[in-house]
Formats: structure tokens, C-alpha cells, sequence
């Protein structure tokens, strides 16, 4: 079976019962758009239609639009033809979103940019300015006179046929394009499905963004592979007021939500006891928390906040995965609620996971329905089992073919193998450990901080750096080769970039503040020499999906490009960013 042959007997089953409805914010009032599954069907046959007769059938097509109903018209039309969707932001004013969309064309040998007609023509006129309107066109499907559904005929399309490109977001290096087909899709859509408890009906709510692979698998298009209605807004919506969000779960009677978790977090900080105040997220069953490190406080926050108005526990749903797996590798089943349990910090260090009433919290991220999870030592290779960390190794349905056009990298990541020779694995890059089949995940291979032969895990660095005032936010956290006295090594040190709200210091100095965060970081971890730079907010580097990027936060550090507004060095750090710059 392919993803089409789902989504066309879904609606087939569902017809006009079953709808995805665009919710916008209108001064607090909630306007609707909606379409049946049978509407959708029919204007993806219509688009599928469109696009055969422009023969793009495995040709590739960047999709570059807002939140909204069209989007996913527009990729189901292309499932429907056999075109290679790749969902792309929207570019606007940001020249970085820019640069990433022509990176895109030229990596993803673009050759037809889809969009809506608000777009059309800013889009088309950064394509002339940057040369690349000859080879490209742009169209705006929505001013389309598009065939009649019935004109559609169903192309060849088997498991294997790639489906569409989820290009990476580049926390840790160049965007890549993630090979998906049919079948990954199905598999993953169904691992999701059984977690959430294989719901025959049901309503989800959201608002990520489309062209994320939690935004597209986990909400987008789950309702339509399992046979519910989805109310969704935009990403620009929730950060503007995400008191929307917690609305949308009451007035919907949502059983389901995806977000990651510094949208929690946001959430709990910002929505009002008055905006709060007569709502019912009684019906809320499962809040999938993924796409970065699960903080234990956010989770006892937002219980905090709304268990009053029906917020359980029991409805976290803490999850772990990636583009390369199409999306979830491990996840909370339903009703279970999070597992968070201490660990010893100095055996952490050492790479083993000793539980300790008074050690290191980390929030389990569940454990895999049907993939295969091995912690793995990424320099012998050797199987560790449990109560180790290593490299999370995965392999399953849901595992990409590889990146486009890149070998290289696709051996390196996709053809794991262990010291027994039992693979192929994907190589997350990811640290973690399992106890009890549970996992968790401890950071990335390549942010970890080696300082006197002691590991040290950036987000720890960061939680800790957070809390020690209010006006703290993102932190970037890693590890600097310094340089002692006549030019000699010193070793790695330890530097954390963190923006400050200044506004709220109120009579502490930023020089106090960044002194403040030395001395915790010291005392929590023993760690003696630590660089403390406060920048304005936006400083520290993020994708397009939140994550930190601390490669790139570190590069402007070096290269003297970020907005400070305090730094507290130390000597050898000094001279590593005098030399640099």
C-alpha cells in the first residue's frame, strides 16, 4: 500500500464526517476554515492532476507556504502525482530563511517552487535576484484553474517510491535532504497511531509549523492516515498569544497535542490566570513532548499551572526521534504520564547510569513500539546494554533510504554496524542509555564538553545557567580549545552564551548576573574556569525549529559578531576569541 492509497480509502470511509480546520486569531475572536476529507482528496487529485501534465512525476518541487489549508493540498497533490515534495519556511525578510531556500533549490535540483498567490510574486521576484528565475518557475496553486478531480490517474507508486524530502534543520551542520517513502511514512504514521491508542476517531489540535517533521508527521497528517478531525493555527499565532492554544484544546475537546518542549514552557510562562480562567483541558489525553530535551520543571510547571482546569500528568507523552527516522523512534504510550528518575552525576560523567535520590533528573522518553533501539559505543562499536550511555542506534520501518545526493554522508549515518556485525543501524549522533526499556536521551555526541577527562552535557550546563535568575533565557552551552600562558594548549574550558532580558535585572548589574552564573556552574558541576556571555535576545543561535545551534553560536562568539551586553572571560577564553577575531 502507498500513503495515497491510505489517505484516498480514509476518505473514502470518512467522507464529509471527518475535517482539518484552519483556526485564525482574530483580536481574540476564532475564525474557521474548514475542508472535508472528501474536499481534500478531491483538490489533491485535481493538483496531482495539474502536476502530471507539467510532467514533474519524480521530479522535485519545493513547497514554500504559511500555515494554512492549502499547504497540505499542495503536498498531498504531489503524493498523488509521484513529484518529491520538499516543505520549506516561508522566506520573507529573514536573509538566512533566504539562503536556505536557495540552498535548497540548488541541493534539491528544484526546478518548480509551489505556493499560494499572497507569496507569488515576492517570491518570484527574490528568485530573479538571486539568477535562478530562468531555471525556476513559481506558481501559486491556489490561483490555478485546475483540472477536474477525475482527470487524475493514479500513478505507479509502491512502498519504496520516495515520497517527499524533510530537509534537516541544521543544529549541528548543513541542512540535508531526508529521503522518505511511502512506507516509511505509513510505518511512522502507525507507530504514532498505536501510541496515541489507535483511535478509530478523534480530535487533535496544534499549530507547528508544516515543514518540521513533527509538524508535518505528527500533526498534519495523522488525523487523515487515522480517521480524526485536526484544529490547527499558526506557529506566528501561538507566539503571539498562546493562551490560542490552550482555547483550541477546550473549545475542541482535543484528546491529542504535539509541541516540543520549549512550546510548554511557553505556554506556562505566558498565559494568564485570567485567559486561563473558565477553560476545560479536561479532555486532553496525550501531549507528545519531543524535538529536544524534556525539562522536568516545564513538566511540573504545567501541571501546576492548569491541573486546576484539567492539565493530568498522565497526559505527558515525552518522546524521542528525527527526520532520519521520519519522525518518532520511542514515545509514552497513552495514560502512562512522563517517567523522570535521578541519576548519580559524576557516573553520568563516565558514561554509566547509576540512579541516585539526589543525582541528575532526566525525563524517560519512552520506549519504541516496533523499531529496534541499541546503545551503542560510537568508537568500538561495541553493543552496550543497558545502563550504559552510547550512541542511540535505530533501525525499523521508519528509517529514511538517506540523504539526497550524498553518499558519503548516508554510508556514514545509515550503515551502522556493530562490532558483532549485526546492522544496518542509523546513527543518531545522539547520547543515551536504556533502563528498564525505557530511554534516555543525555545530549549529542558533538556538543559534549571534555574538561579534565570529564563529560559534561551542554543542556545540563544551560538548565543550570537558566535558573539561576529570571531575566535569563536561551543558553548555548560548549566547549572552547583555550590557550595558556605563551601559547601553550590549556585544554577545552567551558563557555555559555545566555541571553539576558535587561528590563528585568532590576538593581543587579549585568556584570553581577554573569558572575552569578560562573559561580553556580562551578558549584554544580566543579567546574573552576567558566566564560559567561550575556547577549541581547536573538543572540543565541537557533534553527528554524528552536533548537539551539551551538556550533554556530560558538563561530560568532570566536568571530566577535554577537550582540553582547556583558562577558565575564577568562584569560586563556580571552585570548582563544582575540586570536580568532
Amino acid at each position: 500500500m502507498s500513503f495515497v492509497q491510505r489517505v484516498r480509502a480514509q476518505a473514502e470511509r470518512c467522507g464529509h464526517e471527518r475535517s482539518y480546520v484552519f483556526v485564525e486569531d482574530c483580536r481574540g475572536e476564532l475564525a474557521e476554515s474548514r475542508m472535508t476529507f472528501t474536499e481534500i482528496d478531491g483538490r489533491a487529485r485535481s493538483t496531482g492532476a495539474w502536476l502530471a501534465g507539467r510532467r514533474m512525476e519524480d521530479q522535485t518541487a519545493l513547497l514554500l507556504y504559511p500555515a494554512g489549508l492549502e499547504f497540505l493540498t499542495a503536498f498531498l497533490g504531489c503524493l498523488y502525482s509521484r513529484t518529491v515534495a520538499v516543505p520549506s519556511p516561508l522566506p520573507q525578510t529573514d536573509p538566512r530563511a533566504l539562503e536556505r531556500a536557495e540552498g535548497i533549490i540548488k541541493d534539491a535540483d528544484v526546478r518548480l517552487v509551489l505556493t499560494d498567490a499572497a507569496n507569488r510574486d515576492m517570491l518570484a521576484g527574490w528568485l530573479r535576484e538571486v539568477g535562478l528565475d530562468g531555471t525556476v518557475e513559481c506558481v501559486a496553486t491556489d490561483a490555478l484553474d485546475l483540472p477536474d478531480p477525475g482527470a487524475w490517474t493514479e500513478p505507479e507508486i509502491g512502498p519504496d517510491t520516495l515520497a517527499y524530502m524533510q530537509y534537516t534543520s541544521g543544529s549541528t551542520s548543513e541542512p540535508r535532504g531526508v529521503m522518505l517513502t511511502h512506507a516509511n511514512l505509513l510505518h511512522n504514521e502507525n507507530e504514532i497511531w498505536r501510541m496515541i491508542g489507535s483511535p478509530e476517531e478523534g480530535v487533535g489540535v496544534g499549530w507547528l509549523p508544516h515543514y518540521h517533521d513533527m509538524g508535518l508527521i505528527g500533526m498534519l497528517l495523522l488525523p487523515i492516515y487515522a480517521g480524526g478531525d485536526l484544529y490547527f493555527a499558526s506557529p506566528i499565532s501561538f507566539v503571539m498569544r498562546p493562551a490560542l492554544w490552550l482555547e483550541m484544546i477546550s473549545r475542541y475537546r482535543a484528546g491529542y497535542t504535539v509541541a516540543p518542549n520549549f512550546a510548554y514552557e511557553w505556554c506556562a510562562a505566558r498565559v494568564t490566570d485570567a485567559q486561563a480562567a473558565g477553560l476545560d483541558l479536561s479532555s486532553l489525553k496525550f501531549a507528545l513532548n519531543g524535538a529536544e530535551p524534556v525539562r522536568p520543571s516545564t513538566l511540573r510547571t504545567m501541571v501546576r499551572r492548569f491541573g486546576p482546569i484539567g492539565f493530568s500528568e498522565e497526559a505527558w507523552a515525552p518522546a524521542y526521534g528525527m527526520a532520519e527516522a521520519t519522525l518518532v523512534i520511542t514515545a509514552t504510550p497513552l495514560g502512562q504520564g512522563a517517567l523522570i528518575r535521578r541519576f548519580d552525576a559524576a557516573a553520568l560523567e563516565r558514561h554509566e547510569a547509576v540512579p541516585s535520590e539526589n543525582g541528575v533528573e532526566l525525563v524517560g522518553c519512552g520506549r519504541p513500539l516496533t523499531m529496534t533501539v541499541r546503545i551503542v559505543d560510537p568508537d568500538s562499536r561495541a553493543d552496550l546494554g543497558e545502563g550504559r550511555v552510547g550512541e542511540i542506534w535505530v533501525r525499523g520501518g521508519s528509517v529514511a533510504s538517506g540523504y539526497w545526493q550524498r553518499g558519503e554522508a548516508t554510508r556514514d549515518a545509515f550503515g551502522g554496524r556493530t562490532a558483532g556485525g549485526d546492522g544496518p543501524f542509523l546513527r543518531t549522533g545522539d547520547l543515551g542509555f536504556t533502563l528498564d526499556g525505557e530511554l534516555y536521551v543525555t545530549g549529542r555526541i558533538k556538543d559534549v564538553v571534555i574538561v579534565n577527562g570529564r563529560n559534561l552535557y551542554p543542556q545540563d550546563l544551560e538548565e543550570a545557567a537558566r535558573e539561576v535568575h529570571p531575566a535569563l533565557g536561551a543558553a548555548a552551552a560548549f566547549g572552547l580549545e583555550a590557550t595558556g600562558p605563551g601559547g601553550q594548549g590549556a585544554g577545552e574550558q567551558v563557555a555559555v552564551v545566555q541571553e539576558v532580558r535587561e528590563k528585568r535585572l532590576g538593581e543587579l548589574s549585568a556584570g553581577d548576573l554573569a558572575r552569578r552564573v560562573q559561580g553556580e556552574l562551578g558549584r554544580v558541576f566543579g567546574v573552576p574556569a567558566v566564560s559567561v556571555v550575556l547577549v541581547e535576545r536573538g543572540g543565541v543561535g537557533k534553527t528554524t525549529s528552536g533548537k539551539i545551534q551551538r556550533s554556530r553560536t560558538r563561530e560568532l562568539l570566536l568571530t566577535g559578531l554577537l550582540p553582547v551586553v556583558h562577558a565575564e572571560l577568562t584569560a586563556a577564553v580571552a585570548a582563544a576569541v582575540r586570536e580568532e577575531g
